[in-house]
């Protein structure tokens, strides 16, 4: 089988609404490049970001592009999650749409696509594997009432929600903030603790 017939393959076989890295596929780099070049020529896919394209929904007027948060989601990888009014809002906390989404990333933070900001945080995230709503929570616990719309009662209930309902790992969330050493995270969460009975 072909480079090209190996990476339609590949395309065909995934999803609606997924992200492509050329990392993805064990073939050549260049040819591998070549075939999603033309795939994206041909709308099959859309480049969403250097080395990253997106296969999304088809409408007469052509692909539907992914959501700006979305795509720095994708690019910055293991760890991230959303950041500032992006944490909020994904949480529920503000009605507020940012006009350019943050993403807090594990590590280094790369060059970010367009729409999208990065703040580097511990690459510990990564190791840990923390989901994108424990980062965004994390990221609530340090920023305090600053990008939400509620009362902090209502932030910390919001929170014990996602706890109980096991979106949010309260074990990793503790270690992850413990480790990075924000002492207003810290005694924020452990009320949070407080009110889990933990």
């Amino acid at each position: 089988m072909s480079v090209a017939e190996t990476v339609r393959e590949h395309v065909e076989r995934l999803p609606v609404r997924s992200f492509l890295s050329r990392s993805d596929l064990p073939t050549p780099g260049h040819a591998v490049d070549c075939e999603l070049a033309r795939l994206a020529g041909r709308n099959e896919l859309m480049r969403a970001h250097k080395g990253l394209y997106w296969k999304g929904p088809q409408t007469r007027a052509g692909m539907v592009p992914p959501a700006p948060l979305a795509v720095g989601m994708a690019v910055a990888g293991a760890g991230a999650g959303p950041a500032g009014f992006s944490a909020a809002t994904a949480l529920g906390l503000t009605t507020q749409v940012p006009s350019v989404e943050a993403v807090a990333v594990a590590g280094r933070a790369h060059r970010p696509p367009r729409g999208v900001v990065f703040a580097a945080r511990s690459v510990e995230r990564r190791f840990r594997e923390l989901e994108p709503l424990e980062v965004a929570v994390i990221e609530l616990m340090r920023d305090g009432t600053r990008y939400v719309e509620v009362s902090w009662d209502d932030v910390e209930a919001a929170v014990v929600g996602l706890v109980e309902s096991e979106a949010v790992r309260p074990r990793a969330v503790c270690e992850q903030i413990d480790d990075e050493h924000h002492v207003a995270a810290r005694t924020r969460w452990q009320a949070i603790e407080r009110r889990l009975g933990l």
